[in-house]
Parts: C-alpha cells; structure tokens; sequence
C-alpha cells in the first residue's frame, strides 16, 4: 500500500467573533413572541453547549434579522467563497506548492447551497488547472471533512504521484 500524507492544514476564520453571553440578547429578542417552554430550551441549548466563542460570517444583528433562505444563501456564497480562497491559498503557501501543482479539489460544506459550488469558484480565483478534478460533498454533516479525507486518500492511492486539496466549509449561522 502507498502511503499518503497530510502536507499541512489552514485555517481561515470568519470576522465576526461573539462570546455566548453577548449573543444571549439577541437570542432573546429573536425568540419574542415564541412560547415559553421553547425559550427556556434554547436558551439552554446556548448556554450550556460549552462554547465560548462563536464565529460567523454574518454580524449578530444579519444572524438574527428575519431573511430568506435565498438572501442568507447569497451572503454564505459570496464570503465563504472568501474564506475558501484564504484557507487553500494558506496551505499552499505553507506547503510550498502553486495552484496549478493540485490535481484534485474536494470540497464539503452542508450549511449552504452553491451551484456552481466552491471549487469551481477556487479553481477561477487561483487560477488552477482547468483539468483539474473537482469533487464537491455536500449534505454529509458533520462527517464531510473526514469524508473528504477519505476520498482524497483513496484518489491518492490509485493516482501516485498526485496532489489533492481538502476544504471543508461550515457556517451554520449563515441558515439559521
């Protein structure tokens, strides 16, 4: 069996960082109206989720104003695809590699619905090969990043020689 290797890893965080206890007041105002019982539940789903921190894409106020799903789709497409950018561009750089030396970009995210979805977006950007072979996972949940790995190892095994780039994206407040 040959043997695959993670190069390096990157990250890319959204701007808007809030500690729970100052997302609790707009969980609040946002659950007006709503029955008491169901309050009282998120508001412990919050509070004792044991995370302190809370990254999004979004501002709190964007998070909790009522939108569609289309409106906060188009936000999630437009700086996801950012981030993505910023995330890839660092691992290369920190791997020593050039865009166009990735022979496949596997992408997973089930927070947000993009078509043409990420890669296609990535391989434009950073001007990657146009033979390139995208696979794009979505809908796996919180498994789409180890199942991105696994496809990549398996693509790996059967093509020596080759390089292959992981990027999971998640932004669950971007649909709330």
């Amino acid at each position: 069996m040959k043997h695959t290797k993670i190069l390096t890893t990157a990250k890319a965080l959204p701007p808007h960082c809030r500690s729970t206890t100052e997302i609790l007041p707009f969980v609040e105002a946002w659950m007006e109206g709503q029955e008491k019982r169901f309050q009282e539940k998120v508001l412990r789903i919050f509070k004792y989720a044991q995370v302190d921190k809370r990254y999004s894409i979004m501002s709190p106020e964007e998070v909790f104003t009522r939108t569609s799903f289309e409106e906060k789709n188009a936000l999630y497409s437009e700086r996801m695809t950012d981030l993505a950018e910023e995330a890839l561009t660092k691992a290369l750089d920190q791997a020593g590699l050039q865009p166009h030396q990735i022979d496949y970009i596997i992408t997973t995210s089930c927070t947000g619905i993009m078509i043409p979805s990420v890669d296609a977006y990535l391989i434009n950007r950073l001007k990657m090969r146009q033979d390139i072979i995208r696979l794009p996972v979505t809908e796996m949940g919180c498994t789409g990043g180890t199942s991105a790995l696994i496809y990549a190892h398996n693509l790996l095994q059967a093509q020596a020689g080759k390089r292959a780039a992981v990027i999971a994206l998640e932004s669950p407040t971007s649909t709330f």
